[in-house]
């Protein structure tokens, strides 16, 4: 349906969000705008017509007009005639590194079908350590992609795993880093595309590019993708970017 890389890219000047995709070859497959100002949370995806293919909704039909006052955490991407594409949403998973960390419970059953004391003991002392562990092993910002709100996983976009380790820095060192001259200019984040399975291979794979005036991401394909997939997968991906965009540069901006 494409050909890759896939060109994501942001004006140099803008006063809301905007992004165009363009296809390896060139050609303008869409751009996504989100005006600066609005009381709902909605962006719009036009084609190279200019005819608008695709709506994007956040989860609060309300905003305080400007677009630093989203109060949207979940997102639908739907068709014009209001058929769901995707619905995306975020929040922190485990690092494929301490994955299997834990303590694993013991049976709470004796072999002759009497319950075990020390095994609910035991279980109860696992589930305490469990739940410390999770709360301290590192965790990642990774998106969700359903294809409608509560409804079946279509993949995942995650951070790759240099761009992952940055993000578990202290907040005030990653600003300080990104505040060094030209720093912001030259992090470079890159994020990976994943069918179904948070673990699974890379489907695709999306790398900022280094660049001292324009923001630009390439998108480049690492494995087979069904035109099926492609139709929710881009949009999302597109989403995301322009998500990943802002919260790097609100970092830099302090």
């Amino acid at each position: 349906m494409y050909s890759y890389p896939l060109k994501f890219e942001f004006p140099m000047i803008s006063l809301g969000r905007q992004v165009d995709v363009k296809n390896g070859d060139g050609g303008f497959i869409m751009r996504v705008t989100d005006p600066f100002i609005s009381f709902k949370d909605s962006m719009t995806a036009i084609n190279g017509k200019g005819t608008a293919v695709y709506q994007i909704n956040g989860d609060s039909s309300f905003r305080f007009l400007f677009q630093f006052a989203s109060m949207s955490t979940d997102w639908t991407i739907q068709t014009m005639d209001g058929k769901p594409l995707a619905f995306i949403r975020n929040y922190f998973a485990r690092m494929e590194e301490f994955e299997s960390i834990g303590v694993k419970k013991p049976s709470s059953i004796n072999p002759d079908g009497t319950p075990s004391l020390g095994g609910i003991a035991g279980q109860f002392a696992a589930n305490m350590i469990n739940q410390t562990v999770s709360r301290n092993v590192p965790g990642r910002l990774v998106y969700q992609i359903l294809d409608k709100e509560g409804g079946n996983v279509l993949g995942w976009i995650v951070p790759s795993r240099g761009t992952g380790w940055f993000d578990f820095l202290p907040y005030s060192t990653r600003i300080k880093i990104l505040n060094i001259p030209f720093a912001a200019r030259a992090y470079a984040p890159s994020y990976e595309f994943k069918l179904g399975n948070l673990y699974g291979p890379t489907a695709l794979k999306l790398q900022k590019q280094r660049d001292l005036f324009v923001d630009r991401y390439s998108l480049e394909k690492t494995a087979e993708l069904s035109d099926v997939d492609e139709r929710w997968a881009v949009p999302a991906l597109t989403l995301v970017t322009m998500f990943e965009r802002q919260r790097v540069k609100e970092m830099a901006d302090w």
